[in-house]
């Protein structure tokens, strides 16, 4: 599906009022009904290496912030310690491959010269001392640039999603801040303004998710919010399943595990679906894979072009999986 027939033709802007009515789904028989996760988190352990950065730049245009696959994937390993999934290799081998990047001199200048990136370098070490593997130099960098107020990274201009992001981590990593209460910050957000899911961008709609992830800890904290935003997700859910994006959809069932956890027919559709697009080797294809692109590919080329493509999806449905499975067991 294309962004135009995503979006209304701009003369029917106030003239739609409500939401669809989803009917009820009807399973195919065979289909999986759930993501597994014992392949998909193999999948994972089994290209740690592409998270390296240095392997990474190999194949792939380098990333504005080197260190953010290894981010993304301690956010699922810290998600994965909650349940049964939490002595997979994966887990350790993650942990081991961001303590030797947060290790590093060049890691430690960069918290206080990259002001733009400070808060995700704060994420790593916050995650890196909750997963049991603290870093005591690296926190204290982290402690003087917040004393000094470097950059000023708690300043009030910056965006309600930045400022509550970089709560969540200082909160996370137990680090003194002079940051708003979280519900000030979410009430200031995308998430507490009522937003018309037929009009929102898809970076408007990752920052929705964001929001919701840090306002609930990743669905580890139930959170009770207007029955409209509600909606609001469950109709981006279902828009987001009809257009194939896989990754999206994914961070949508992650936030209404959160905020609706009982099964309705999307979120079941969703499940569903997102069980029956992962490959035979475990990946879940984000919206950039090709299949006929991929299989003209060979060697390590091919191995690159499947991780860039489909590793944040695969983290992402791996994320939802675990923790509806934990949902479900508690």
């Amino acid at each position: 599906m294309t962004a135009a027939r995503l979006h209304p033709a701009e003369e029917l802007r106030g003239q739609v009022t409500g939401f669809p009515e989803w009917p009820g789904v009807v399973l195919i028989d065979g289909a999986p009904t759930e993501p597994t996760l014992d392949v998909t988190l193999d999948w994972l352990a089994d290209r740690l290496r592409w998270f390296d950065p240095t392997q990474w730049e190999r194949f792939l245009p380098p990333r504005q912030f080197r260190e953010g696959t290894a981010l993304e994937l301690l956010v699922l390993c810290r998600i994965l310690r909650r349940g049964r999934w939490r002595d997979h290799p994966l887990v350790d081998g993650a942990i081991e491959l961001a303590h030797r990047l947060v290790s590093t001199a060049a890691f430690h200048e960069a918290v206080g010269r990259d002001y733009e990136k400070f808060a995700y370098r704060a994420y790593l070490v916050a995650l890196l001392a909750d997963l049991g593997h603290p870093l005591p130099d690296a926190a204290e960098r982290v402690r003087t640039v917040l004393e000094t107020g470097c950059g000023g990274r708690q300043g009030a201009w910056h965006t309600p999603l930045s400022r509550l992001e970089l709560r969540y981590v200082l909160e996370l990593g137990g680090f003194a801040h002079a940051l708003p209460p979280t519900h000030e910050l979410i009430g200031a957000s995308i998430a507490g303004a009522a937003p018309d899911p037929l009009y929102l961008r898809d970076d408007e709609v990752y920052a929705l998710t964001h929001v919701m992830f840090y306002a609930t800890d990743f669905a580890a904290d139930p959170m009770r919010i207007e029955l409209g935003l509600v909606d609001t997700i469950r109709t981006l859910l279902g828009a987001y399943l009809a257009a194939g994006d896989m990754d999206l959809a994914g961070e949508l069932l992650l936030c209404l595990l959160a905020i609706a956890p009982n099964d309705c027919p999307i979120t079941a559709h969703g499940w569903s679906t997102l069980g029956r697009r992962k490959l035979a080797d475990g990946a879940v294809p984000g919206p950039l894979f090709d299949l006929t692109r991929w299989s003209g590919l060979h060697g390590e080329v091919a191995e690159a072009f499947a991780f860039g493509t489909c590793h944040h999806t695969t983290m992402v449905a791996a994320m939802a999986a675990a923790e509806r499975e934990r949902h479900r067991a508690g």
